[in-house]
């Protein structure tokens, strides 16, 4: 019978088998004389779960209510990670689902660290990242390992002091001592040494603007949620 067909694929659904639910729901749509919106929206749930994105959109046009079409639409989008595509459709949701929609387009532009655009859908925390600059990283790299210290690493910063200053003193050793080789060799390690020194300190400061953007998204993540409905 349809209806024990869909109490069964509630049953897997609660279960979080997602895709026997899928199955069992297909099922009792093709048996039954009609079919609500619920189920056409517990089809798309599982779809995205399974991270069948492609899927869950076409099942969208299922749905008769055009609002909740386009607020599902962005929701399927937003877990797909098609931000672009989320922010179409849920700019054109309107009550009661609106509030919902607003919080997802600030998540949205958290992900991708926008976090003054953010800002405009959502209440962000007050501490707000502290970056540092890339063009401070690299001048103060000139003396090696200084872009690291600016970051606060100091053990990678006492490395590249350590490798640099070692193959600079090399390189005027053999120099001094008049092997031409030596020097040659030694001299073109300490440049490369050195640029990568002033390389690693840029991205020592791109990495720490990073890793203060992420611990910024999870105290954003603490506070506000996306609820798929």
């Amino acid at each position: 019978m349809p209806q024990d067909m869909l109490r069964f694929a509630d049953h897997l659904y609660s279960q979080e088998d997602y895709a026997a639910a899928l199955h069992e729901y297909r099922r009792y749509i093709f048996l039954a004389d009609s079919v609500g919106q619920d189920i056409h929206e517990r089809i798309i749930e599982c779809l995205t779960r399974l991270g069948r994105y492609g899927e869950a959109i076409t099942e969208t046009e299922n749905l008769s209510d055009i609002n909740k079409r386009n607020y599902t639409k962005g929701l399927v989008y937003f877990a797909a990670s098609d931000l672009d595509s989320s922010r179409i459709y849920l700019n054109l949701v309107d009550v009661p689902y609106e509030s919902d929609a607003r919080r997802i387009m600030g998540l949205g532009y958290a992900y991708e660290f926008r976090f003054n655009e953010a800002a405009t859908y959502i209440q962000l925390p007050k501490n707000k990242p502290a970056y540092k600059k890339p063009t401070i990283g690299a001048l103060l790299s000139l003396f090696p390992g200084g872009g690291h210290f600016y970051t606060g690493r100091f053990g990678d910063g006492l490395y590249s002091l350590l490798i640099v200053s070692t193959a600079a003193l090399l390189s005027y050793y053999y120099y001094d001592h008049g092997e031409n080789l030596k020097f040659g060799f030694s001299l073109g390690a300490a440049i490369l040494l050195y640029a990568g020194n002033i390389y690693g300190g840029i991205n020592a400061v791109r990495n720490y603007n990073y890793y203060e953007s992420e611990k910024y998204l999870e105290q954003i993540m603490e506070s506000t949620q996306p609820r798929i409905e």
